[in-house]
């Protein structure tokens, strides 16, 4: 079917409403997506990869993401709350 997960994530429509992760950002992206590319990049390369490895295709479907998935979306957030700090 898919060859890849990043040809998984990059057919996968809108399907639903799903906002970007980032606070206070109200960007809509598909399920597939952690977030917009906006706050994407400026998440540190190392956690971006940690969210990209986790991530397991249809994951936004079955609603179980792995425990390494969740770990690395809460390191998104610490990190945004750092971030968000010195704006």
């Amino acid at each position: 079917m898919f060859q890849t997960k990043v040809d998984y994530v990059k057919s996968q429509p809108q399907t639903k409403e799903h906002k970007c992760h980032w606070p206070g950002c109200n960007k809509q992206v598909p399920p597939t997506f952690w977030g917009c590319s906006k706050h994407w990049f400026i998440l540190p390369i190392n956690i971006r990869t940690k969210i990209w490895k986790a991530y397991r295709s249809g994951q936004e479907i079955d609603k179980n993401p792995s425990k390494e998935y969740l770990d690395a979306a809460q390191e998104a957030q610490e990190f945004i709350k750092l971030y968000t700090q010195y704006e």
